[in-house]
């Protein structure tokens, strides 16, 4: 039997809803992040300034109310449940959400402010972008903090909806964004190729693609990535190059190639700085090579946010261009 639902349901079903909202304590959402980020019922009583057998009385209501032991005792001290875990990052993005709406937002004073911004990136923002914003933010806001967070090929929207991300650089074909996260296009770079100064090629400006796809490569994978852009990019051609090493950093890749007659592909802002510091060799590579743009993402529940734009306007305006 197929039922409809009509007003009468729908109204009972808002009746039940606003009658559990009712019943909800909004307090113990506070006293569950606190008790997540803590694991420890003294060390969460401490934080909110309630003795511990009020944290203790908390908890065992939070435990009433999602019908869940939140916390049990391990051999590590007290250990999350698989439910608890599953609610930390929600529970944190409305606790957030609910103080952003009913708090005015302060002017963001970076001469005096110390404020900690962790930044999603991946190995080219970390080598290019950090030390170019890490010396703008020592002149303009001397006391602020910055972090890189390594990024993986896992999506970040928990995170930058918990607020464990201010925001992420990331080169545009890799990033997962989720359509309800603000993303926009901020630089584009090269790639170009590198060689050892004793490289048989390392006379020449240019590769050909036949000199390209029979040389041995060291690749570069940051996020752990078995293909990538130069992959997809040969596929088209009906061509595949030869691995012969692949590593995390570039740094540890144009060191191999510094010392061998491999061949790396490299951003030519990176390939820049690898050739002031190893004898290496800049070469063009072959005709119709791919490039890469970076976008910058946040959250929409920062859009209106004063540190994070700030932070992501000092970006924006970074003479990497």
């Amino acid at each position: 039997m197929i039922c409809e639902m009509n007003s009468n349901d729908s109204s009972i079903h808002e009746i039940n809803s606003h009658s559990a909202l009712r019943r909800l304590d909004l307090n113990l959402l506070l006293i569950f992040d606190v008790l997540m980020q803590e694991q420890n019922v003294s060390r969460a009583a401490a934080r909110v300034f309630l003795s511990q057998s009020a944290m203790s009385n908390a908890l065992k209501r939070l435990r009433e109310m999602l019908d869940d032991p939140i916390l049990v005792r391990g051999a590590n001290g007290m250990q999350p449940t698989p439910r608890a875990l599953a609610l930390e990052a929600p529970v944190r993005s409305i606790l957030q959400q609910v103080i952003r709406t009913i708090q005015p937002a302060q002017p963001f004073e970076p001469d005096t402010s110390r404020a900690r911004f962790v930044i999603g990136m991946s190995d080219y923002s970390e080598n290019i972008v950090l030390p170019a914003l890490a010396a703008c933010l020592c002149q303009s806001a001397p006391n602020v903090e910055l972090v890189a967070h390594m990024l993986t090929a896992e999506d970040p929207e928990p995170l930058l909806a918990t607020g464990q991300l201010s925001f992420t650089i990331d080169v545009e074909a890799y990033s997962k964004v989720s359509s309800r996260l603000r993303s926009e296009p901020w630089i584009s770079d090269q790639l170009v190729c590198l060689v050892s100064q004793n490289h048989p090629l390392a006379a020449r400006q240019y590769l050909t693609l036949k000199q390209f796809e029979e040389s041995r490569h060291v690749y570069p994978s940051p996020l752990g990535l078995r293909s990538n852009i130069v992959e997809a990019w040969l596929a088209e051609q009906g061509l595949q190059r030869s691995i012969a090493v692949t590593t995390r950093s570039y740094w540890a890749a144009a060191q191999i190639v510094s010392e061998s007659d491999y061949l790396l592909s490299v951003p030519l802002r990176v390939a820049i700085k690898l050739t002031n510091h190893l004898p290496l060799c800049l070469l063009e590579p072959p005709k119709g090579f791919p490039g890469f743009q970076l976008n910058l993402t946040w959250h929409p529940l920062y859009e209106s946010d004063p540190e994070t734009q700030w932070i992501l306007d000092q970006v924006r305006h970074l003479p990497l261009r």
